[in-house]
């Protein structure tokens, strides 16, 4: 395996294909080896069952000489379900770079849309399509675990302070060459990212029942010990029948009395354990890596360290836990059923993990946050890598401020992705978009929004440069009506204009809103809008508001500190063509008809027209 450091020098789309035909080559070869090792099983168990024909019907070789391929089949055995696993986890690797090139080739279909992220009331997830497919978080997202999808939902959606995102920006930028920790992530732990699940481990660590005694252990572990001593001491002659039988019936008569006491807690202990043989290996193989891992950031490093402990790590802790789950499981199996149940198994490891949950439950919710956190931070370092022209932006602690050189759609294929400049600032607080149809003045809003989510979250931007200060977002722009609520778009609308004014009095905002207001008439919704935007500049804000009605653009020139920008169509009688590019001042045409025109609409409403046409 080539060092992937060296390797990720490459852009990432050459480094993904490389990486993908050496994983194929690997796998093929790991195919070969178990279905070479299921060959040699099938033959040993064939030569076993010749030599034990040959020993009982023909008497001509020993029968102890059948048990000389049991050796060498639990080796072949070990080496076959080796093999397995190592193609489970190329399998898990070679998906890491499959959806890597999806994501630079925009294929949705294979990337976690994270819709159970979405809050259809957040004040701009929706708007700004941060969820769902062909979104934002389907580019960025490529954590191993669901703790860190988790972590960059919630980052994505309650944006960071100044010096919270350049410790991030750090962070992503040591770990952006870092193609391999990625990969041993994965193979680490080759289980699917659903399969961890910290909603469950939180809902465990957070159960609480009645504490045990502190004699319960010692008394269940003294039960145990006589039950093994009493057979041991009879069987050495120290120990007369009776006196075995007496001995034996007190331990059960105690041992029940003792076991029926504390049912119902061990049973709610044990039933609480549901899954977590599937989320703890994966959650202890992840933690061993990022202990190991020595970095020179400071979050990084204040991450790593949290894990590490001042006597055990994190993973050392957990090790025990898995431990005791994987023991107190084996009362499963039904020829341990009995020697359990003499031993008080469940009863002494049901207690054995309350404890533990006990003392290290807060400390494993802390680990679950530095681990979401790295994971995250590993993740968007993945998408730095794959979009390399993208730069950190520079965040200032005065504004409002927001300065954009060559400002796109983060999600627009570079070769499409039309580039605009925007500077918002005391000066100029507002823009007021107008254009024609299809234009691009709701991408343009978007991207402005899409761009202060990924600068805030503490990833590069989609500008050649951005400097900005930190802002909270608010966006009208994707606004539904509700049967069920009673609601009309306008009231659903007016709603989130008031949400947004009265976020603006608690820090600076960005308001962004597309075509606003349009389900009133002209004059009321020129004048609704000045006293929007004049609520939300009085409260510091900045922002930008689409429109298609050419009154609003009066407001700019009313006496509050906006600007008139427009898009438009070049479009003749039966074309369209659009360049994208924002100009100043105000629209003076409109392309509805010609839109209506070129899809035949006039044609169908004049039938003599349409007759004579044919």
């Amino acid at each position: 395996m080539p060092h992937l450091s060296e390797d990720a020098s490459a852009p990432a789309s050459e480094f993904y294909a490389k990486r993908l035909e050496e994983l194929r080559a690997e796998t093929t070869a790991c195919l070969g080896s178990h279905s070479k090792y299921t060959q040699i099983l099938v033959v040993l168990g064939l030569l076993a069952c010749y030599l034990v024909y040959q020993a009982v019907a023909n008497k001509s070789v020993p029968l102890w000489s059948a048990g000389l391929v049991v050796p060498v089949a639990l080796f072949i055995e070990y080496q076959r379900r080796r093999s397995r696993l190592n193609f489970m986890k190329l399998r898990s690797v070679s998906e890491l770079y499959e959806k890597g090139i999806a994501r630079i080739t925009h294929n949705w279909e294979r990337l976690d849309s994270g819709d159970e992220f979405l809050d259809q009331d957040h004040l701009y997830a929706r708007d700004l399509d941060l969820f769902g497919r062909g979104s934002l978080y389907q580019l960025v997202c490529s954590a191993r675990t669901q703790i860190g999808s988790q972590t960059i939902a919630n980052w994505m959606t309650s944006p960071a302070d100044a010096l919270e995102v350049r410790s991030r920006q750090l962070a992503i930028a040591e770990l952006r060459n870092r193609r391999d920790l990625p990969e041993r992530l994965v193979s680490a732990a080759p289980a699917q990212v659903s399969d961890f699940r910290p909603d469950f481990l939180k809902l465990w660590l957070s159960e609480r029942t009645a504490p045990f005694p502190a004699w319960a252990p010692y008394l269940a572990f003294v039960l145990a010990f006589a039950a093994i001593t009493l057979p041991i001491l009879y069987f050495s002659g120290l120990l007369a029948l009776k006196a075995l039988w007496n001995g034996l019936a007190v331990l059960l008569f105690i041992g029940l009395t003792f076991a029926s006491n504390f049912r119902p807690r061990i049973k709610s202990v044990l039933d609480s354990l549901g899954s977590l043989s599937i989320e703890l290996p994966t959650l202890r193989a992840l933690l061993e890596i990022m202990e190991r891992e020595q970095f020179s950031s400071p979050k990084l490093t204040e991450l790593a360290n949290s894990l590490r402990g001042s006597s055990l790590s994190a993973s050392q802790v957990l090790n025990r836990l898995h431990r005791l789950i994987r023991l107190v499981k084996l009362r499963e199996d039904e020829f341990l059923a009995y020697p359990c149940f003499c031993l008080l198994w469940a009863t002494q490891f049901g207690i054995a993990i309350d404890r533990w949950r006990r003392h290290h439950g807060l400390e494993l919710l802390q680990w679950m946050t530095a681990l979401g956190e790295l994971d995250a931070l590993i993740s968007l370092s993945t998408y730095s890598y794959e979009h390399p022209a993208d730069p950190f932006p520079e965040i200032v602690e005065s504004g409002p401020l927001f300065d954009a050189e060559g400002l796109g759609h983060p999600v627009l294929e570079e070769d499409v992705c039309v580039r605009n400049d925007l500077r918002l600032d005391d000066k100029v607080r507002f823009l007021i978009v107008s254009g024609s149809n299809m234009s691009g003045k709701s991408t343009f809003l978007r991207a402005i929004g899409t761009n202060i989510v990924l600068a805030l979250v503490g990833a590069p931007v989609r500008c050649v440069k951005l400097k900005l200060s930190p802002v909270k977002l608010g966006a009208a722009i994707r606004i539904q009506d509700s049967l069920v609520d009673g609601r009309s778009h306008f009231m659903a609308e007016m709603q989130r204009l008031r949400r947004m004014i009265e976020s603006a009095g608690d820090g600076c905002l960005m308001f962004l809103a597309d075509e606003i207001m349009g389900g009133t008439n002209s004059h009321d919704r020129r004048v609704a809008t000045e006293w929007v935007i004049r609520a939300l500049v009085l409260r510091g804000a900045i922002g930008a508001i689409s429109t298609h009605d050419l009154a609003l653009t009066e407001i700019a020139a009313n006496g509050l500190p906006g600007r008139n920008v427009f898009f438009e169509d070049s479009g003749d009688s039966g074309t369209l063509s659009f360049d994208y590019k924002l100009r100043e001042g105000i629209l003076t045409r409109s392309n509805a008809l010609n839109i209506a025109h070129i899809l035949g609409i006039d044609a169908a409403a004049n039938p003599i027209k349409s007759k004579s046409g044919n």
